[in-house]
């Protein structure tokens, strides 16, 4: 089974739909899994018309409404999103088969744009936490999923990505200035999730996230990390994830 790797979409859910459609009759793919900054929110939800063409499996970003999405998963709507658009909201954390193959996914990442938002004790706030860190090692160690979709990526563990030199004021004010760590300015990502790497008993296949918005990919320690970038620069090179043989490729027009 193929499953389409989609990055950023930022509430472009028509263009989404669209795109999932030309993919689905082009390389026949049966699924999506988007990595983060979907576009949860309140007005984009609403303007959602149809279902998408094929399931897609969505993890939060840091460019969310997480307030309204707390809300909307404490009183159960995101449960009723895959019968009325073929979406399945991932919480952190949480395990899903696809095709036959075992996904990780938690979601959330740091702002490097504003300031961070906390979203009181209980509910969530558009970065990982170590509660949930601490969590889904727990989780993936037992499930030992084939694939994790993360919106960031660990820092400092040699994915080798460079933060643009434009947001580096951002990474100092919002992020250092605030207590967390974003890893070397040549290795960057997010410490939470190189908590999350150091805490798995197993290496992983693959690696999937965005926010970065440009693609690169390396192999550490046998797993194969992949930044997808965001929709545009998606269109010539898809990303897929053959579910069957468990690996992922990059499709060229």
């Amino acid at each position: 089974m193929r499953v389409l790797i989609v990055g950023d979409v930022h509430g472009r859910h028509d263009r989404l739909a669209e795109r999932l459609e030309h993919e689905r009759r082009a390389l026949g793919i049966a699924a999506a899994i988007q990595v983060g900054d979907f576009g949860f929110g309140e007005s984009s939800l609403a303007a959602l018309r149809a279902p998408f063409p094929v399931p897609v499996y969505a993890i939060d970003g840091n460019h969310e409404d997480h307030r309204w999405l707390q809300r909307a998963i404490d009183a159960g709507e995101t449960q009723r999103w895959g019968a009325r658009f073929n979406l399945y909201y991932q919480p952190r954390g949480s395990i899903a088969v696809v095709g036959g193959s075992t996904v990780g996914f938690l979601g959330g990442a740091l702002n490097v744009d504003r300031p961070q938002q906390h979203n009181g004790a209980a509910g969530l706030a558009n970065y990982v936490r170590r509660r949930e860190t601490e969590a889904a090692a727990a989780v993936f160690n037992r499930a030992r999923p084939h694939l994790v979709v993360t919106h960031s990526c660990p820092a400092g563990i040699g994915i080798g990505l460079t933060g643009p030199l434009e947001l580096r004021l951002g990474v100092l004010d919002h992020i250092v200035a605030a207590g967390f760590d974003p890893g070397p300015v040549h290795d960057c990502g997010d410490g939470e999730l190189a908590a999350l790497w150091s805490r798995l008993e197993y290496r992983p296949r693959a690696w999937v996230f965005g926010h970065h918005h440009h693609p690169h990919a390396t192999t550490v320690e046998q797993t194969h990390f992949v930044c997808v970038g965001d929709d545009e620069s998606l269109a010539d090179q898809p990303v897929i994830w053959d579910s069957v043989d468990r690996v992922l490729w990059t499709a060229t027009r």
